[in-house]
């Protein structure tokens, strides 16, 4: 794990409360002490957490967290047994203890723990299982938005768990997670990672394209820097970029940049720039670029312009094959633009569609 990346994550879920169901078949496991101390370690970073064992007693967890010197108590009911049950889970977890409780039923997602994580008001639900994590082949499915879950049910594994997790998703719940519990560190490798470890099903809001703030600059620059040092994209300052601003757009996941995109208008010609694209390297290839070219390209057309237009010299296969953008002649380009770019002795292509 990626320390630096990690520290990202803690003021994000400082303050927030997972749910986390265990599974019965991990009750017994020896693997579950490791998920315990990453559930742990969570808690000593400011999450709130309730464990919920699956069946009719609590206790088998109990002594397993125990094991782990956890702050902890029990709820002495099953969460079939009613309200008075949540009521008291609230309890514990408001006194800053880790609350324990028993589901009082077979099942990742019954009905009484869904209701208790949104009476709760919980940002995650986590599933501990025994394997079982959805899958296209050898490949996991890291992360998938809960509108687009009925594309993969009929080549995935778990297509059920899937499908109710996407359930549990549009009821309020913004992202449920499907973990391998036999998996040491599961818990802290899906969570304080970028791409996860296990299947997470999330609300739309999980990713983003939003302005860029004078705050993201330094991340921005620092996430660029290696291109712009093997002039792949034209050298940016941060003044520059503030200067700018209303120019650039980042495209987030749970609120971590990993994309940016520019639009630089050219009013008096009735054509835009689309420049500054990028996207991390562990992102590539989920389309994510092309979700900002799409971005820009509507923006430029609710600003009224007619044309968009891009120049790479090393994204020449992208946008003629990907994005389907038209080789053009440099004479097409505005004439302040055409005039920086022979300046700039840059051997780039032109591509451009109309709006």
């Amino acid at each position: 794990m990626n320390v630096r990346s990690a520290l990202e994550y803690v003021p994000c879920f400082q303050g927030h409360l997972f749910v986390v169901h265990v599974a019965a078949g991990l009750l017994h496991a020896e693997e579950l002490v490791d998920a315990l101390l990453d559930a742990d370690a969570l808690h000593e970073v400011g999450v709130r957490l309730v464990l919920v064992a699956e069946g009719a007693d609590a206790s088998l967890l109990a002594l397993r967290a125990g094991e782990c010197e956890m702050h902890t108590a029990v709820a002495e009911a099953a969460l079939t047994s009613g309200a008075a049950v949540v009521s008291r889970v609230r309890e514990i977890v408001e006194r800053r203890q880790v609350a324990l409780v028993a589901s009082g039923g077979i099942g990742r997602f019954q009905p009484e723990c869904v209701d208790m994580a949104l009476a709760l008001g919980a940002s995650k639900y986590i599933c501990l299982q025994v394997g079982e994590v959805p899958s296209h082949g050898e490949q996991p499915i890291f992360a998938v938005p809960e509108s687009e879950v009925e594309q993969h049910l009929a080549d995935c594994s778990h297509a059920s768990l899937l499908e109710q997790a996407a359930r549990v998703c549009r009821m309020g719940i913004p992202r449920v997670h499907l973990l391998d519990g036999l998996r040491r560190g599961v818990l802290l490798d899906e969570l304080f990672s970028e791409e996860g470890v296990g299947t997470m099903v999330h609300a739309d809001s999980y990713c983003d394209i939003r302005p860029l703030r004078e705050e993201d600059i330094p991340e921005l620059l620092s996430m660029i820097a290696r291109s712009m040092a093997d002039a792949k994209l034209v050298h940016r300052s941060y003044e520059s970029i503030r200067d700018n601003l209303q120019s650039y757009y980042v495209y987030t996941l749970d609120d971590t940049i990993v994309g940016c995109v520019a639009l630089y208008p050219f009013p008096q010609e009735s054509c835009a720039e689309l420049g500054c694209l990028f996207i991390k390297k562990n992102y590539e290839g989920r389309g994510y670029g092309k979700a900002m070219c799409r971005f820009v390209e509507n923006k430029a057309r609710s600003m009224g312009f007619q044309r968009i237009f891009a120049i790479s010299q090393s994204a020449v296969d992208y946008f003629r094959d990907r994005m389907h953008y038209d080789p053009l002649p440099r004479t097409v380009l505005p004439p302040a633009r055409l005039e920086a770019l022979e300046s700039s002795g840059r051997a780039s292509v032109v591509f451009g569609r109309e709006l």
